[in-house]
């Protein structure tokens, strides 16, 4: 069993274990219900462990019934889920970005652009942020702006410099906007097919626990770009779970060169020292992730492993 398991593992409470249960099966509905059962237990307050972990995980609910309303069109009732989960998670980047989606897909374009700059501020590196936020303000007409943020999208990821965005250029210049726009839908569903092909045939494996092929195809996706800082967070889980620490170490290090404020990879960096033995190094990093996520479930029960461990 793994630290994260250890600190994080069923048995803590009739309702959460059910809750993580109907999560492993994608019950995710039914989930946030035993979840929210956990803060009150025969009018009895639970141990605010509990609690801390049974919000952590009606966010990812949330965040996962958001991802179902997408790909199904439903945009309100995705913008509402990933609303909940960022009531939980204000801090986690995705999560504004794919709100963000929705608010766009539902024509609010103000409140699309304001969650972009929100994703965009913790994470000034995501390249697909940038791209969005200069769609969707060329949407607004502000084209001196999105031309901006179309550039700084171009540097950080050179993948999306194809020839749908030659085309987007054209016409552009040429003042026809309709059509520039339209080619800048295209680059934001083709620019990077391959790191995506990849990266996601990597997370299956992964879930599938072939590990070493896992890595393999990470090693794929960040070979078009190494500067994927989800990309590293999880080719360094991988390393992980085989025990392969000092890979591990290097893969979290590296995603937060990238993205300084990933509380994700802070706190898989902070298990993965503490499972090299460096308990310092361990309640420092979970030091980090509280600086940012004061209720951080996962950084506050390593954190309290840590003193145990150095006590």
């Amino acid at each position: 069993m793994s630290l994260l398991s250890k600190m994080l593992g069923i048995g803590r409470n009739e309702h959460y274990d059910r809750g993580i249960r109907l999560f492993d099966q994608g019950m995710y509905l039914e989930a946030i219900e035993a979840f929210r059962r956990v803060t009150a237990t025969d009018g009895r307050r639970s141990d605010p462990l509990n609690e801390r972990l049974a919000a952590f995980y009606t966010a990812e609910s949330y965040s996962h019934l958001g991802h179902d309303a997408l790909k199904s069109g439903h945009w309100s009732t995705a913008a509402e889920c990933f609303s909940a989960a960022l009531q939980i998670h204000p801090n986690y980047a995705d999560l504004h970005f794919h709100l963000a989606s929705a608010q766009r897909y539902s024509g609010h374009l103000e409140a699309a652009l304001n969650s972009l700059n929100s994703a965009i501020s913790i994470n000034p590196r995501f390249a697909r942020a940038h791209l969005s936020r200069g769609v969707v303000q060329y949407e607004l007409k502000e084209y001196a702006s999105s031309l901006h943020s179309i550039h700084q999208a171009v540097e950080l990821e050179p993948g999306f410099q194809c020839e749908a965005m030659a085309q987007f250029n054209a016409h552009n210049d040429a003042g026809e906007h309709e059509r520039a726009l339209r080619q800048l839908e295209l680059v934001c569903h083709t620019e990077i097919d391959d790191i995506l092909f990849h990266y996601k045939l990597a997370d299956d494996l992964y879930r599938r626990a072939l590990y070493s092929e896992a890595i393999q195809e990470y090693q794929k996706a960040l070979t078009l770009n190494p500067e994927y800082a989800d990309i590293r967070n999880h080719m360094g889980m991988a390393f992980q779970v085989q025990g392969l620490l000092t890979e591990a170490i290097a893969e979290f290090e590296h995603a937060l060169a990238i993205n300084p404020r990933f509380s994700e990879a802070m706190v898989n960096l902070g298990t993965a020292y503490q499972e090299n033995g460096d308990v310092a190094q361990a309640a420092q990093m979970y030091s980090r992730v509280l600086a940012i996520e004061p209720d951080n479930p996962v950084a506050l029960a390593g954190i309290a492993t840590a003193r145990r461990e150095a006590a």
